[in-house]
């Protein structure tokens, strides 16, 4: 048995094979590190944040959560589906988080602890959110259970977070700066063979996991492409033709509503453009995002 250990350290020391294994590690911490941007970015295709257990884990149904203004007032409200999703929409503002469900407790002790979640991301910290955009909000939230505490969370743990664009930096560059040692060792296959199964992993990645539908549309100028502001948006109820709600948009051209079942149609109108009507005279789900980006033609003359 010794002499078999000792056959293995002489081939590790070996300059090749010690080259090869670093390199793999090296290759290996890029991907692991750079994960969380990507997972996070499958994440928003989904369209929903998620309430979950910061001990098991897991979905919280039923919860309630609601958006309060500096007045006391409710703005939005929605209830988790039986998978802990929920979605809202409200105006730019600044507003307090209030998350109910017997049992549990909001905000997360864990998150306060400035941990990070090695299931969730883009999680609410704390109260206070500050919504800069129409937008629909779609924040991950943890909850603390009122018993079972003692046990620390399975899906958090200490660590470091990076800026989601310094991850994808690091993503991008990688594969040139990891190119530069087989390239100076130029006579080992084996490394250019790690180097390409590398590429072909990181190629995956950014196939399958790019950016998704944001969570909101925008309305831009149908020949220069430029955002839209103070675009007054109507969405009215398409079986009584019942103004619902009206939104302007701002320096950015958004706007967002979410609707439940129903048949609907929208207006948009702004001062020197021809006006537009879009009709959904058959939307299936509840709490779905009416979201979809527009172009607006100036009007003759």
């Amino acid at each position: 048995m010794n002499v078999f250990l000792n056959q293995i350290l002489d081939l590790l020391i070996q300059p090749d094979v010690f080259g090869s294994v670093v390199f793999i590690f090296i290759l290996c911490l890029i991907l692991r590190i750079t994960k969380p941007v990507y997972v996070k970015f499958k994440r928003r295709k989904s369209g929903f944040g998620t309430v979950f257990n910061s001990v098991t884990g897991k979905p919280v149904d039923l919860a309630r959560i609601r958006l309060v203004d500096e007045h006391g007032l409710t703005v939005a409200s929605a209830v988790t589906d039986n998978y802990g999703h929920y979605r809202l929409t409200v105006m730019p503002g600044e507003y307090t988080v209030e998350v109910t469900k017997p049992g549990f407790v909001f905000p997360s002790a864990f998150v306060k602890a400035r941990k990070i979640s090695t299931t969730y991301y883009s999680i609410l910290p704390a109260r206070r959110i500050r919504i800069k955009d129409h937008g629909i909000v779609t924040k991950n939230i943890a909850v603390d259970p009122t018993d079972g505490m003692k046990k620390r969370s399975k899906v958090f743990k200490s660590g470091i977070v990076l800026n989601d664009n310094l991850l994808l930096a690091i993503a991008y560059i990688s594969p040139f700066v990891a190119g530069i040692y087989p390239f100076l060792r130029r006579t080992s296959i084996a490394l250019w063979a790690i180097l390409a199964a590398y590429i072909v992993v990181l190629t995956y990645r950014l196939t399958h996991f790019t950016p998704g539908k944001p969570a909101y549309g925008v309305i831009t100028d149908a020949k220069t492409g430029e955002p839209l502001e103070r675009v007054v948006v109507r969405l009215f109820d398409g079986k009584f033709n019942k103004v619902l709600y009206t939104q302007i948009t701002s320096v950015k051209g958004r706007y967002a509503f979410l609707v439940n079942r129903g048949a609907y149609y929208m207006t948009l109108k702004k001062e020197g453009y021809k006006p537009i009507r879009l009709n959904f005279p058959n939307i299936t789900k509840d709490s779905y995002p009416l979201a979809t980006n527009v172009k607006m033609k100036k009007s003759g003359g």
